[in-house]
């Protein structure tokens, strides 16, 4: 595995060769390590004002996870086992840059992809908080959301990209202001989107994840939803995982990209619930 790094305004960048792709990341500020995992975005860039506030705590570690942005796929990929080659890249960042366990904050997809982390890496981590994963698996109607889920894949094959965000965002928080910022303008579609549409949106929710294991890990996650999200769908599976568990929820502001629209607010609640749990 090579690295290739740069100082620019503060920030180290850095590629990491990992099988089957080169990941793109950038590092700022000092102390732990905390890895930031992207949504359905994929793009690195989104926490770039929540990392200037959390850089002063953390050495802040933020990337695109593969098949996004800087991060470029290299040869054949198996996608029969995406969210577990997603895991074991955030792990190869972790292990590659710290020989200490690390802090993990993800949100929406990226949660999702923090969640299989967990199962699969958990001695890497100090504690993880997982954003709003919407991990169909916890719900009880899992079959409805499922479906509704391929609706709007079939959607996007017929008719592109903006009515399928657009069917998206009105079913998982209808009438949030996040929604408008998530269905995005009225451009061509971006190689992103397109990417997390194909590869995503109806393999990563329906992951069947290892219980057992989460909650043997239980006191390393701190399960987080937005004030503004406990009636929409995002909140509802880690709101019945921590029921389950016998732990508390930990609610910041905002809803769905709460960490992108109140930057402050949240890194402030979200440093206050990890010193509250015993983690800082």
């Amino acid at each position: 595995m090579e690295n290739t790094k740069q100082p620019i305004e503060g920030v180290t960048t850095g590629i990491l060769n990992v099988a089957g792709a080169e990941l793109y990341y950038e590092t700022k500020g000092n102390g732990p390590v905390l890895l930031m995992i992207p949504g359905a975005n994929g793009d690195h860039f989104i926490f770039t004002p929540i990392r200037e506030i959390l850089s002063k705590t953390f050495t802040v570690v933020t990337y695109d996870r593969r098949g996004f942005s800087g991060s470029k796929l290299v040869g054949e990929q198996d996608y029969t086992h995406r969210i577990d080659t997603d895991a074991n890249d955030a792990a190869a960042l972790i292990k590659h840059l710290t020989k200490e366990p690390a802090f993990v904050f993800a949100s929406s997809s990226g949660a999702l992809v923090s969640l299989q982390l967990m199962v699969l890496h958990s001695d890497i981590i100090k504690a993880l908080v997982p954003h709003e994963p919407t991990a169909l698996k916890y719900l009880p109607d899992f079959e409805k959301w499922k479906a509704q889920n391929q609706a709007v894949y079939d959607l996007y094959k017929k008719e592109g990209e903006g009515p399928a965000k657009a069917k998206f965002v009105d079913e998982i928080i209808p009438g949030a202001q996040d929604g408008e910022f998530m269905r995005g303008g009225k451009g061509p579609e971006t190689p992103n989107t397109t990417y997390w549409f194909e590869h995503e949106i109806r393999q990563y929710p329906p992951t069947d994840f290892d219980t057992k294991k989460l909650e043997e890990n239980k006191d390393k996650i701190i399960f987080c939803v937005g004030r503004d999200s406990v009636n929409t769908m995002p909140a509802w599976p880690v709101t019945n995982l921590a029921k389950q568990f016998g732990t508390e929820v930990l609610y910041v502001p905002g809803g769905h990209l709460g960490y992108a629209l109140h930057a402050a607010d949240f890194a402030k609640e979200l440093l206050a619930g990890l010193q509250k749990r015993g983690k800082l």
